[in-house]
């Protein structure tokens, strides 16, 4: 419950007013400035306002009055009110102004009583929004809000990725994403997720891509929703944070640790990570299982250097060959498996195809590239099936290719 300061020194005098606060408010009646300062100290931010009866019978109240003055401030701010004694109203009056708001008579009804206090005190503790605009513009992050329907109130910048954001006349006010975003793909996310929020009465937070003049931004937006008191949506307050620096940096240590250092595709940590998290709408997808020949013989030959070139050249052959779309793993030592997405097996075929015919034009030291493939495709999202099960099936038809190659050798 809201506090009220009631300063009198004849409390029979305003009985009436006091019955009436009583109802609505917790009221405090002190009798010394002192003691209002030491309460207001501890209690500013519950106090609804001060209630003097006769000013101009107290001594030291300029002084008071100036210290209350001195003591508000935008966030808080506690309104005084006055209460006029019949013999004593001139003087009383003169004391409006500043933090001095209203005047109280005992003889008004409960309902504007109440009015009074309630209505000053809400307005004293409240910036406007033009004040609140200026204090937001000073950060570096860009907030804005949108009503109910997803149309832009207010923003606090415009950026470069807005139509017309360098015009001074142009405003984002009653305006969509769609209106004034050059990038439709992310306007159409973004007034997807209001939509969500607006229904849902749930927040979101994601960070989206912009390409735009030739400069790659990411952005972070952080969406809340904003509700009246009784619970139901009204619009959406937002912050949109530049974390280009932070993405950049993040996607580089992701790539770092999900790349194999000697060949510079793909290792078995996102291996691993791919197969957990393969969306739907890459299938059908098929798997190329590839494997070195001959590597043992060739590290004893010519030395672990060369059978580590050796190993490079097979990602040259599946690069120049391979569509730049297919996902490469190295399993380790000379084992790979590869992503086709959207493939079907006809297509997988006359790849592998083409990389067996192609091994003969590969060639280190005086011994040619010889690897040996297998694949297999799976052609529709199941929830019941692994993708683990054609990676078996495509590594078993690369066995296969290779021990038909060491019967023809033999």
């Amino acid at each position: 419950m809201k506090k009220v300061v009631l300063l009198s020194k004849d409390y029979e005098g305003i009985k009436t007013i006091e019955n009436i606060l009583e109802k609505k408010y917790e009221l405090h009646k002190i009798e010394t400035f002192e003691e209002v300062k030491a309460f207001v100290n501890d209690n500013k931010a519950d106090i609804t306002g001060i209630i003097i009866h006769k000013p101009s019978v107290w001594y030291g109240i300029d002084d008071f009055i100036s210290w209350i003055k001195d003591s508000n401030t935008f966030l808080f701010a506690v309104p005084i009110f006055v209460i006029p004694g019949l013999d004593t109203i001139e003087e009383d009056e003169k004391f409006l102004g500043g933090p001095v708001i209203d005047i109280l008579d005992s003889s008004e009804r409960e309902n504007i009583i109440y009015n009074r206090v309630g209505n000053v005190s809400q307005s004293v503790n409240s910036l406007s929004f033009n004040e609140f605009a200026d204090m937001l513009r000073v950060l570096p992050s860009l907030v804005y809000l949108k009503d109910d329907e997803g149309r832009y109130v207010f923003s606090t910048q415009y950026w470069h990725h807005l139509d017309h954001y360098d015009d001074p006349d142009w405003t984002i006010a009653g305006k969509t994403d769609l209106e004034i975003r050059k990038d439709t793909e992310n306007a159409k996310k973004a007034m997807e997720s209001d939509k969500r929020i607006i229904s849902s009465g749930v927040g979101t937070s994601y960070i989206i891509e912009e390409n735009e003049d030739d400069q790659q931004e990411f952005l972070q937006l952080i969406k809340e929703p904003l509700k009246d008191e009784n619970g139901r949506v009204k619009g959406i307050i937002a912050l949109i944070n530049d974390v280009t620096e932070e993405e950049l940096l993040r996607r580089k240590l992701e790539k770092i640790s999900f790349t194999d250092e000697l060949t510079g595709v793909n290792n078995r940590t996102f291996y691993e990570n791919y197969v957990k998290n393969v969306s739907p709408d890459k299938f059908p997808i098929s798997i190329i299982s590839a494997d070195c020949d001959n590597l043992k013989n060739i590290n004893d030959k010519y030395g672990h250097m060369v059978g580590d070139e050796y190993i490079r050249m097979s990602v040259t052959m599946m690069k120049t060959i391979l569509p730049e779309s297919a996902v490469i793993c190295r399993m380790g030592g000379d084992e790979f498996v590869v992503f086709l997405e959207k493939t079907d097996t006809d297509t997988a075929r006359r790849f592998v195809n083409v990389l067996n015919e192609m091994e003969d034009i590969f060639k280190i030291v005086d011994q040619k590239l010889s690897v040996s493939f297998g694949f297999s495709t799976m052609e529709s999202y199941d929830s019941d099936t692994y993708l683990e099960e054609y990676i078996a099936k495509s590594d078993a038809d690369m066995y296969k290719s290779k021990k038909r190659k060491k019967i023809r050798r033999s």
